[in-house]
């Protein structure tokens, strides 16, 4: 059965300027004319490459009843159209889309995670850790969702309002209680988490990426740093504390947060780590308390993606013992430091090193494998899309060699 809303009813959470009065029944949210319904909203967005402001005729034409805008256009060509016009079409499209779906963010656990690299392997050793201890879980990501291990395919890393506030509906149809989701800078930038009520958030590093959207790495910090101004009094933060921006973005968060590190100050610290090419061991401190954690992820990126992990695992579940033990068996995620044993005896290791900062920890890891077997060679082969942050392939060349 198709679902239907009143226009009236779904403008009581959206911050408008202008309403034209006209209640219509809305079906459907878009932002993009051409996949307009009858009986949608049109929301339009000014983009980088177009503004959606010059296709509200198109999205008239194919079905939408009313109309989201930033600029009212001098003429409509159906007078019975609702019009709403609005200071931030961005914001609108969440507030609009929560309000259409009844809140389902209110309904689950979710944990958002960012950083430059790190998110997809985090949400993989959470997914693990939790479905270990028999909880219901859904992943949104990189490498696509999972609603209670069925796969959803997805062409963004975090998709946009609407499209997420579907996926978690379908989500709790499933079962599913928490939710791990990577956010990207994009997504907290452009406003398509806005309105999510993230129960805690998880920052992993941030190097360079992304400076063809980003202006500077000020500004790529700032888009990360929303996720953390978001959240609530009673929500989580975990931050690695060895990174430079770690500080910066928790300054001024509410939540109750937690620095993991190797470095003081921090609440959690990584001590004693142990890595050979099956398995990494370390122990993690908080207090007067000692955790000895052991995964199957190697390289000392991975100890701090594991330390993080957990940190958030216990302060959600409240059983550190047994999460530890469910470390233990809980991989990476699919093309992050993959081990793959050749025919001739040698090992091969794909890994998804987008940016500089993760080709070189990747290569570091390698070369510490091999330091015990001095006549063993590494050789790298390296690909990066040279479409967009132009800057980074000679840096990654230069890495490589």
């Amino acid at each position: 059965m198709q679902q239907k809303k009143h226009i009236i009813e779904l403008l009581q959470t959206v911050s408008y300027l202008y309403f034209n009065n006209i209640d219509v029944e809305v079906t459907a949210i878009h932002y993009d004319s051409r996949k307009v319904t009858p009986g949608s909203v049109y929301v339009a967005r000014a983009g980088s490459v177009s503004d959606g402001h010059n296709f509200i005729d198109s999205a008239i034409l194919n079905g939408a009843v009313a109309v989201v805008c930033e600029v009212i256009p001098h003429q409509i060509i159906d007078k019975n159209i609702a019009i709403i016009q609005v200071g931030d079409s961005a914001k609108a499209l969440a507030e609009l889309s929560h309000a259409f779906f009844d809140f389902p963010s209110k309904k689950l656990t979710i944990i958002g995670i960012t950083g430059t690299n790190g998110k997809t392997t985090c949400t993989y050793i959470l997914k693990q850790i939790f479905e270990c201890l028999g909880k219901q879980v859904g992943i949104i990501g990189t490498t696509g969702n999972y609603s209670c291990g069925r796969f959803i395919p997805s062409l963004f890393t975090t998709p946009e309002a609407p499209e997420l506030c579907s996926l978690f509906t379908e989500m709790i149809n499933d079962g599913v209680e928490n939710v791990f989701m990577e956010v990207s800078s994009h997504a907290l930038a452009l406003n398509r988490v806005w309105g999510i009520e993230f129960r805690g958030a998880m920052f992993t590093n941030l190097t360079q990426d992304h400076l063809d959207f980003h202006s500077s790495m000020s500004e790529y910090a700032d888009a990360k740093k929303i996720l953390f101004d978001s959240l609530s009094p009673d929500a989580i933060a975990v931050l690695h504390s060895d990174d430079n921006y770690a500080q910066y973005m928790c300054s001024g968060s509410e939540a109750r947060v937690h620095f993991v590190g190797r470095k003081s100050p921090s609440t959690f610290t990584i001590l004693n780590e142990l890595l050979n090419s099956t398995e990494s061991s370390f122990t993690l401190r908080y207090e007067n308390l000692s955790y000895l954690l052991t995964t199957p992820l190697i390289g000392s990126f991975n100890i701090e993606n594991v330390a993080i992990s957990f940190v958030m695992a216990s302060e959600l579940l409240h059983e550190p013992e047994k999460i530890a033990q469910c470390l233990a068996f809980a991989g990476g995620a699919p093309g992050r430091m993959h081990r793959i044993p050749l025919r001739n005896k040698a090992v091969g290791i794909v890994d998804y090193s987008h940016t500089p900062d993760a080709l070189e920890k990747a290569l570091t890891t390698c070369k510490q494998l091999l330091s015990d077997k001095p006549s063993s060679k590494l050789v790298c082969v390296f690909g990066c899309g040279g479409d967009r942050d132009s800057s980074k392939p000679p840096i990654m060349g230069r890495i490589s060699y």
